[in-house]
């Protein structure tokens, strides 16, 4: 019974993103991301509520909604994709992995809407991508960066890697982050199960430009990690 409640939480999954899809390759047509991202916000939740993933969120009272962060997160789940735009109050792209913009229907979603895509094992392409969202932060956007790199296993945070800290600093961005705790259950990396599960999501204060400024790249990294740690099991 419980592999046919699995499957039905796949269906329904597929079923959601298959409409997101269609709003995006459609409705940029006529009209930007920043707009569209208003439909597309409700239906991440509706595909996490759908599979039985309940979402405590705090912290939304501690940053202003309407000005760009560095927004940093750690990474639990595949459905990060989902809870991401869902629960975070502004518009944002991701520099995610490039092997994803080969992926069908994901790829060419995730390019329209403006996500950069970062290559592995090249130095001179992993500058480039964080150039071009360094361009994005001045014009305005918010950056939405896994420091991680990968999802956790284990539901423990991995070592933070020091490209978005390089990022934060040549931008003189401020840094928003967020802690999350239990996504990884829901859907685990190397398990092709969706369980029902509950989830906390929590934002932080933002650590503004001037005050990190002074410091190195490696420490604001131990900043970061110690930030999300306190952000993610402070529930």
């Amino acid at each position: 019974m419980k592999y046919v409640v699995y499957i039905y939480r796949w269906i329904v999954t597929i079923a959601i993103f298959s409409l997101i899809a269609a709003l995006v390759f459609i409705g940029m047509i006529f009209y930007p991301p920043q707009q569209i991202v208003i439909l597309i916000r409700p239906l991440c939740r509706l595909i996490l509520r759908s599979i039985g993933v309940r979402v405590k969120v705090t912290g939304l009272d501690k940053f202003d909604h309407t000005k760009p962060y560095l927004i940093i997160c750690n990474h639990e789940s595949l459905l990060d994709a989902f809870i991401c735009p869902g629960y975070i109050p502004l518009f944002f792209s991701v520099l995610e992995l490039a092997d994803h913009f080969s992926w069908p229907i994901w790829g060419k979603m995730t390019s329209r809407w403006g996500n950069i895509p970062v290559a592995k094992g090249s130095l001179k392409e992993a500058i480039q991508s964080l150039d071009r969202a360094r361009e994005a932060l001045n014009r305005g956007t918010s950056i939405l960066i896994f420091p991680e790199g990968r999802r956790t296993v284990t539901g423990k945070l991995n070592r933070f890697r020091r490209g978005a800290f390089h990022l934060a600093k040549n931008a003189k961005a401020d840094i928003l982050p967020i802690g999350m705790k239990g996504l990884y259950l829901a859907k685990t990396r190397g398990d092709w199960r969706v369980r029902s599960m509950n989830v906390n999501f929590n934002f932080g204060e933002p650590c503004l430009y001037e005050d990190y400024k002074h410091l190195s790249i490696d420490e604001l990294r131990e900043w970061a990690d110690t930030r999300i740690r306190k952000l993610k099991d402070n529930f």
